[in-house]
């Protein structure tokens, strides 16, 4: 699929799979310095914005066709928003399902989110759940969650659910490592827990419209940056 039929395939999904954007050797390279920046504590909570840390992030970020893909769908400069790396060990729970403008509150149409799979990701492995054309919706209603706090987790993974209309089906794709997901600011996704042996890697970038508004956040601490 070109980057034309992407875009138009993610207006009306809400989410489209860029395939194989990044060759394992430079998928490896993410990963190893995630650890890196981890280093050896045996907490393996997300880590928020380590682009900060490592020129890698910021080099995968800004790779020519997730940035190509977004102004197709932008229509003013693109900025960089947030960086954050799952590594999701065995046995860890999934997200709940959510809708990224919930805690962005970016403006309508401004915000965008690149999945890239570090590793092979299935729906045992905790690969994400979607709900096609959700994104249609715009701001559902949320539900507050009680003792939500889980080991290796981000700590708004599982503080709400938002509610789905009963017209919407679950889907679960197979994401290819390497490969990234494009997310819609208001597509309803969750993702499965890890229940296989092995952890699944995967970086979150999150785009924004130079000029639009957003929230800031008191764990993710969103800014804006320039790609290179």
């Amino acid at each position: 699929m070109n980057i034309k039929d992407s875009n138009n395939f993610f207006l009306k999904n809400g989410y489209s799979i860029l395939e194989d954007v990044f060759d394992k050797k430079y998928s490896n390279k993410i990963v190893e310095s995630a650890k890196e920046i981890k280093g050896k504590s045996d907490n393996y909570v997300p880590l928020m914005n380590p682009h900060q840390k490592s020129n890698i992030f910021l080099d995968a970020m800004s790779h020519a066709t997730i940035i190509e893909f977004i102004e197709g769908y932008f229509d003013n400069t693109v900025m960089g928003l947030q960086t954050e790396f799952f590594f999701m060990p065995p046995n860890t729970k999934g997200f709940t399902p959510h809708q990224d403008n919930t805690y962005v509150q970016a403006d309508e149409n401004s915000f965008i989110s690149a999945w890239i799979a570090l590793t092979d990701v299935n729906e045992n492995n905790g690969g994400l759940i979607i709900w096609p054309e959700s994104h249609n919706e715009k701001k559902l209603v949320t539900i507050e969650n009680k003792n939500t706090e889980y080991k290796n987790q981000d700590p708004n993974a599982r503080s709400r659910t938002t509610y789905i209309p009963k017209n919407y089906n679950a889907y679960s794709p197979c994401v290819s490592e390497g490969s990234v997901m494009m997310i819609d600011s208001w597509l309803v996704h969750a993702s499965n827990n890890n229940i296989s042996k092995n952890y699944r890697y995967a970086l979150l970038c999150t785009y924004i419209k130079k000029g639009a508004n957003f929230r800031s956040g008191s764990t993710a601490k969103r800014k804006l940056f320039n790609l290179l």
